[in-house]
């Protein structure tokens, strides 16, 4: 990097947003403004707050070093109307882009590793950081509070809904407020990320959700499966990690017709660097203890491959194959692709089944393609919409 850098934050993610702006001279952050707003004018104010937040400090918008964009958990909209924001920034002056997660933030502004935040619902956002652990985020209302052992000695918090949850969940964790963050908090957290060089691919760049839909939470189907439902675990489809490879792997083993890759295959389908790029999810499991399920996809615009997709038997039919797909969709629209395809054992009639229900078409079978046991290959096509 320069001697110096303008870095801009921006946070749309809880009840008001910001924006700000810093400049970094010899790894030293200085913050030159910040602007506060209100969400319910949609990203025409925020363009506004920022291009006035630019003005005042005489900065042009290709003077930016990088961008800090603070990715959620939060409001959907204010999530999405921040995110178009950012990307829209950082495409027409070729800026990158580093994502942070608010929870991160707060953490960071506290001093201690983990922290909550009101997701309404009677439910929170929850980062559980504790010493010698890796960080994770979820969703969580009572029953996942009660089952978290041992709960976190120190918790930031910075409302009250979240407070008097974990108050009553976990009466001997002291909880220790601090403000709502803002961007500029954000901006001092994620200048190390850039110093370092940890930017996000743009086409991959989403919104860091940990809510239940309504639709989970309030559809017909919920009464159906009342009961069942008590003891499943949340979906959280997510980006797969280098530490889920040996469980992707054993759940690849115990599927017939699964193309057998290497571990090496896997670690490559996750190198940002390699080509041809990749994209590869996967589901978590109870505890996020391992994977249910997960999916590779290759990605030549505007056409990808889905190469692999698969679900533990042990949680199949349970709609996993559908939500990963759902997630390998939004990220393939952002990337530019317009058309999935991919090629499957003739006889692996439960994942032609699923293929069918999502959408796909058979335009052609290769003879004999695949070896032991030797049988046809059917070719599916899926225009996405």
């Amino acid at each position: 990097m320069k001697d110096y850098a303008y870095l801009l934050a921006i946070d749309t993610c809880g009840a008001t947003g910001s924006v700000a702006l810093g400049q970094q001279v010899s790894g030293e952050l200085r913050i030159l403004g910040e602007k506060t707003m209100g969400l319910h004018r949609g990203s025409a104010e925020l363009v506004s707050s920022i291009c006035e937040l630019l003005s005042l400090a005489e900065v042009q918008l290709p003077q930016l070093s990088a961008i800090v964009a603070v990715n959620g958990p939060g409001s959907f909209t204010g999530v999405r109307v921040g995110l178009a924001a950012v990307k829209g920034l950082a495409e027409s002056a070729q800026i990158p882009v580093v994502a942070v997660s608010r929870l991160e933030v707060l953490a960071f502004k506290a001093g201690i590793p983990s922290a909550a935040l009101d997701a309404h619902r009677n439910e929170i956002f929850l980062r559980i950081g504790e010493p010698g652990t890796q960080p994770r985020e979820l969703l969580a209302g009572n029953e996942e509070l009660a089952a978290v052992k041992p709960a976190p000695k120190r918790i930031a918090v910075c409302d009250e809904a979240a407070a008097a949850l974990l108050a009553s969940a976990w009466p001997s964790t002291e909880l220790v407020q601090t403000t709502e963050t803002t961007a500029a908090n954000a901006l001092l957290f994620g200048a190390a990320r850039v110093d370092a060089g940890e930017f996000v691919d743009l086409a991959l760049l989403d919104g860091h959700y940990l809510r239940r839909s309504d639709a989970e939470i309030f559809g017909e189907a919920a009464e159906a499966t009342k009961e069942s439902a008590k003891s499943e675990p949340v979906t959280v489809v997510c980006p797969l990690r280098e530490g889920f490879v040996r469980n992707v792997l054993e759940i690849a083993g115990s599927l017939k017709g699964l193309p057998q890759w290497t571990r090496e295959n896997y670690l490559t389908a996750l190198d940002p660097d390699a080509r041809p790029r990749r994209i590869a999810l996967m589901v978590l499991g109870p505890d996020e203890a391992g994977t249910t399920g997960f999916l590779v996809a290759s990605l030549l615009p505007p056409q990808a491959e889905l190469e692999i997709i698969a679900v533990d038997p042990r949680f199949q039919r349970r709609g996993l194959g559908r939500k990963l797909f759902e997630e390998l969709s939004h990220k393939l629209h952002m990337a530019g692709v317009r058309e999935v395809v991919l090629e499957v054992r003739a006889s692996n009639q439960a994942a032609l089944e699923l293929y069918r229900v999502l959408g796909f078409v058979e335009t052609g079978r290769r003879r004999r393609y695949y070896a032991d046991p030797q049988e046809d290959a059917v070719l599916l096509r899926l225009q996405l919409k």
